[in-house]
């Protein structure tokens, strides 16, 4: 199933650059460069995500999210140069789902999107369960086995290995396990997420987790 992502984005660089990485990873991608265009395609269509700047040309991005009536409980990410705490405060209040500070990685932007979509019970895969050698997780409900019997992982635990296995092959850094599962929270050690892989490797198994030396970590493919 392709997820259809509105962008709204006035910098035609920033909005090309997204629109080349949603189409490289599968997402169908309606770009604008003004609110009030966006608003009239809502009008019509239905979105898995939408993706808005603040800072744009005669409607700006809050003055969207005020005049828009998000019936469908489509998720919203706001990405922005704007980063005070009063506006994020204020932008959280319009009941968004994440907010991201330019100049941002596009990988960790994947990643949220890919966050917020299990969140908001829109699937990134038609599969409800992972099944990894002898490793079977149930998506987006904190459930995993091994060897058929129910192993307890944390929240963070299982955010964790769900994110790799869903990715698999995939080299994550501790960078982006801190971003994409804490977002901004600078109280969270990087080597936090050391301790979390040595919980599941000895939960799940210590061949499960490989170290990518020098970069991070993967489940191999």
């Amino acid at each position: 199933m392709e997820h259809s992502v509105l962008l709204i984005e006035d910098n035609e660089s920033i909005r090309n650059s997204m629109i080349y990485s949603l189409e490289k990873e599968g997402y169908g991608v309606y770009a604008f460069s003004h609110a009030e265009t966006a608003l009239e395609c809502l009008q019509n269509k239905t979105f898995s995500l939408i993706l808005l700047d603040l800072m744009l040309p005669k409607m700006s991005g809050e003055t969207f999210l005020k005049r828009f009536n998000n019936k469908k409980n489509i998720p919203i990410i706001v990405i922005s140069a704007l980063n005070d705490e009063f506006t994020q405060i204020n932008i959280y209040n319009e009941k968004i789902d994440e907010f991201i500070v330019k100049p941002f990685s596009m990988n960790i932007l994947l990643l949220k999107i890919e966050a917020v979509l299990r969140r908001s019970s829109v699937q990134t895969t038609v599969k409800s369960m992972v099944e990894y050698k002898n490793i079977c997780l149930e998506i987006g409900n904190y459930t995993i086995y091994r060897d058929g019997k129910k192993v307890e992982l944390t929240a963070k635990e299982f955010e964790v290995i769900e994110a790799m296995l869903l990715n698999q092959g995939k080299v994550f850094s501790r960078e982006e396990f801190l971003t994409a599962l804490w977002g901004y929270d600078y109280f969270v050690d990087s080597r936090t997420i050391d301790v979390h892989i040595k919980n599941l490797r000895i939960k799940l198994g210590k061949e499960l987790i490989q170290t990518v030396k020098g970069v991070g970590y993967r489940v191999a493919k």
